[in-house]
């Protein structure tokens, strides 16, 4: 049996596969030349020492049948566990003779062996004569159960496979199974003296896909190298040392045919059976890579496509270069074929990455011609950019330079997207469509402009301004395209236009474009969609469907990488602001974070000022109060004069002037308010700080009467959510008046424009006096009892502080709700009123209160008692 080395890697997962083949009639290994057969065979023969295990490395000496048997015989026989007395001991007893009984005898002598075996014939690939691969088919039919027979090879052996795995009678271990593992490949590196980093261990994995020959030659050239990232980043199958064994030990035996076979198709790995027949001019071309996989192993199907293949990445590197030392021009027919034979497959991605690597421009702008809308709207853009930059927009025409500004847009690259404008500008429509380029033209410009709903910053001169007539832009009254793409394009681009005017009617159009883009695929159109629907509802305040469709999009771009992009820094800043208005604090600061993180090089400022406001505002409610409020100030500074909109303006002026003011610092509050009324115009939201600073001064009369137009709708609001604002601050000016009934008409007020926009952050910001109301008057909201207790359990930087209370003082807070007496709760906890008495006071003196109705919602607020307490 081989040695093991001491620094062997362990493979238990391999080895538990090994034991279950002990079940079957026969365990193959079988994977081309270094992939460690024989060393996880022998580790695994050793590490059970109760069983034993006769083990034969074949050679072709033993194509001679009456060697191969000797072999087989002496090797059984050397293992202690057979009787002196066996027939096996005695090698008179086996002279060669006819084939069939020779077998069955070794069978019948196995059988009656008093424990079992294991037999291992290696390297079995060896055996070509007939009858010496006959009497093994034999053995596999009439072994005895005592015996696991394993044969290990670099290509399948003529043992009816098939049939023997429609019976479940074999287990199989291929290469994919034998490759290392990340963990495994590093732990190989470190036992052969080499402290890598992970990234380079993963460089190095996936440029041998965990072929333990391949890492083993890399391990003895990274011994030697000056530079390791330079020697990991051009190691390949053409390096000298890993092309003399792949030639000596795996190409050398194939046939001439096949190895052409094999450069042709290297040109793309995983190939496709139609593209192997394209590129080879092989009509049998499926059976060929066939007869590879399951001969040789030196190829293996992809995943779960049986008619897609994969071969070794050092193999196929090896064969690149090899085609590339046949000359330029034959790499680059070659790969036109592959270009055009994935066009016609409707993949676009490789399609292009082909072309590209032909080097003939025109083919890559035909491609890009028929393939960049489709890329566009399923945000496959790795593969458009390639091309884009190889052809060059300014030789593209207008309309591949609109697609290369879409794709600009998409990175958050504005001067970039603005340069192709102009380039799209300069360029005659060269025979383009009109209509598909007024539609690629209109949303460019809309998307190139700014966020929705933002002043945008300056186009360069003599560019149509937003707003202005755009000849040859979709219009509502427009037909649609035809083409589904097109037609997409245009009801996003319809629904843009309209978010400031008609959010109705832009709802209408992008969810149109959204049943288009789930209808055909267009993935990234449907995340674009997703995140405008979510400014609509946004805007019309409705935080249940921002959060949702936000959520969506979040998904799709979490799928298709397309994090640090914009669109997912837009809809985290969208879906931060709901999560805090929400009372999802926690959920809000970490979104808020992720977005500044992810998105730092591609935010726009308005989409940065938003998610930098919105931190700063959890911070604040999480309890780092004088952190959150400075980070909010220094948001607005950073922001500059940027362009913004006045609903963005409104709402991120409100989060900072009502943290200021709840801080004391009115003259932080004023800045607020005036920053905004220079962006918004008239409006509710003005009018409700002016209210909010006029009542932190003690002067509730003014605000009182600053906040009526307000209520009565008179004045118009921005946002849904500032009218709930305004109520509340009623009922804390009523409840300040001793007001009780017009107090809980206000909140009540409140608490029904609350519902429906699932807003519940104003009531946690309120007065003392709105949480003191809704503690009392929960229960008595009738439908509106859910938001009621929702808005209670919302206390601003609410943490449980049961610490603070004794358990028994804990079970005495949570009856003071009630309508008890002290002589009751004595009566209830069988104790003295004394003692409640004296329980009372303690909590008095804990919470800071001088009596039971502060106590019950100084509780509330601190999270002792929660809102089911009445």
């Amino acid at each position: 049996m081989p040695h093991v080395p001491p620094e062997a890697v362990l493979r238990a997962a391999l080895d538990r596969e090994l034991d279950r083949g002990a079940a079957a009639d026969l365990t193959l290994v079988s994977a081309p030349a270094g992939y460690g057969k024989t060393l996880l065979l022998a580790a695994w023969a050793r590490d059970d020492p109760t069983v034993d295990t006769a083990w034969v490395t074949v050679d072709r000496d033993d194509n001679k049948p009456s060697r191969l048997w000797a072999s087989v015989v002496a090797a059984i026989a050397g293992c202690p566990s057979v009787p002196p007395d066996s027939r096996l001991r005695a090698p008179w007893a086996w002279r060669p003779g006819a084939l069939p009984e020779l077998v069955a005898d070794l069978a019948a002598a196995l059988a009656a062996l008093p424990g079992p075996l294991r037999l291992v014939l290696d390297d079995v690939h060896e055996l070509v004569d007939p009858d010496a691969v006959h009497g093994v088919r034999i053995l596999t039919r009439v072994k005895p159960p005592n015996v696991h027979l394993v044969l290990a090879s670099r290509f399948d052996p003529p043992l009816s496979l098939p049939r023997l795995r429609l019976g479940g009678r074999v287990r199989e271990l291929r290469a994919d199974d034998l490759a290392f593992t990340r963990r495994e490949a590093a732990a190989l590196l470190e036992q052969s003296g080499l402290h890598l980093t992970p990234s380079q261990v993963e460089v190095l994995h996936t440029r041998t896909g965990g072929w333990v020959a391949g890492l083993r030659l890399a391990a003895l050239g990274l011994e030697k190298a000056p530079d390791r990232t330079a020697f990991l980043a051009q190691f390949s199958g053409d390096d000298r040392s890993v092309g003399d064994y792949l030639v000596g030990e795996i190409l050398s035996g194939l046939p001439d045919d096949v190895r052409e076979f094999l450069r042709v198709i290297s040109i793309c790995n995983p190939v496709p059976t139609g593209l192997a027949a394209e590129l080879s001019g092989l009509d049998d071309a499926g059976s060929v890579l066939d007869r590879l996989e399951h001969r040789t192993s030196l190829l293996s199907t992809a995943g779960q496509h049986p008619a897609v293949y994969r071969i070794q990445e050092l193999l196929r590197t090896h064969l690149a270069a090899d085609l590339e030392r046949q000359g330029e021009r034959r790499v680059a027919d070659l790969h036109a074929v592959a270009a055009r034979w994935w066009a016609g497959q409707d993949a676009p991605g490789a399609a292009l990455e082909h072309a590209v690597l032909t080097g003939d421009p025109a083919l890559v702008v035909e491609l890009l011609h028929r393939f960049a809308v489709p890329l566009l709207l399923r945000g496959d853009l790795r593969p458009l950019r390639r091309a884009l930059s190889f052809a060059g927009t300014d030789a593209c025409g207008p309309r591949l330079s609109l697609a290369s500004a879409l794709g600009h847009l998409t990175d958050g690259d504005l001067p970039a997207a603005r340069d192709d404008l102009d380039a799209a500008r300069r360029s005659p429509p060269d025979g383009d469509d009109p209509v598909e380029l007024g539609v690629l033209r209109a949303v460019a410009e809309q998307f190139g402009a700014g966020e929705p709903g933002t002043a945008p910053d300056p186009l360069p001169a003599g560019a149509p301004q937003p707003g202005d007539p755009q000849p040859g832009h979709p219009q509502p009254d427009d037909p649609l395209p035809g083409d589904p793409g097109t037609a997409a394009l245009a009801r996003l681009s319809r629904g843009r236009a309209l978010l400031g005017d008609d959010r109705e009617g832009a709802h209408a159009e992008l969810d149109a474009a959204l049943s288009l883009g789930r209808r055909h695929g267009f993935d990234h159109l449907r995340a674009v969609s997703l995140a405008l629907l979510g400014v609509v509802a946004a805007g019309d305040g409705d935080l249940p469907t921002t959060r949702a469709v936000c959520r969506e999009a979040l998904i799709l771009a979490d799928d298709h990488g397309w994090g640090g992009t914009a669109l997912p820094t837009t809809a985290r800043a969208l879906l931060s602001y709901a999560e805090l208005m929400a009372c999802e604090t926690a959920d809000a600061e970490r979104i808020a974070a992720e977005g500044l993180t992810e998105g730092a090089g591609s935010a726009s400022p308005a989409v940065r000022f938003a998610l930098q406001a919105v931190h700063g505002a959890a911070t604040f409610d999480l309890g780092d109060r004088a952190r959150g409020l400075t980070e909010l100030q220094r948001a607005r500074a950073d922001f500059g004069t940027h362009g913004i909109g006045a609903e963005q303006a409104a709402a991120l002026a409100m989060l900072e002037c009502r943290l200021a003011l709840l801080l004391g610092h009115p003259a932080a509050a004023q800045s607020a308010l005036a920053w905004a009324a220079q962006r918004t115009g008239d409006c509710g939201e003005l009018v409700t700080m002016r209210a909010w600073t006029e009542s932190a001064g003690r002067h509730r009369g003014r605000a009182r009467a600053l906040v009526r137009p307000v209520l009565d709708g008179s004045v118009p609001v921005l946002l849904p959510a500032t009218v709930v604002d305004a109520w509340l601050l009623e009922t804390s000016i009523a409840m300040a008046a001793d007001e009780r009934l017009a107090a809980r008409h206000a909140l009540q007020t409140a608490l029904a424009w609350a519902g429906p926009l699932g807003t519940i952050r104003p009531f946690a910001v309120a007065e003392p006096g709105v949480h003191e109301l809704l503690v009392h008057q929960l229960g008595s909201f009738g439908s509106h009892n859910e938001i009621a207790r929702r808005a209670l359990d919302a206390g601003l930087g609410r943490t449980p502080q049961q610490a603070l209370l004794s358990d028994r003082e804990i079970t005495v807070l949570e009856l003071l709700p009630s309508l008890l007496s002290l002589d009751d709760i004595a009566a209830d906890l069988t104790v003295s009123v004394n003692t409640v008495k004296s329980h009372v006071r303690s909590i008095y003196a804990k919470l800071g209160v001088s009596n039971r109705r502060l106590a019950v919602v100084a509780a509330h607020e601190r999270g002792l008692i929660d809102s089911g307490h009445r």
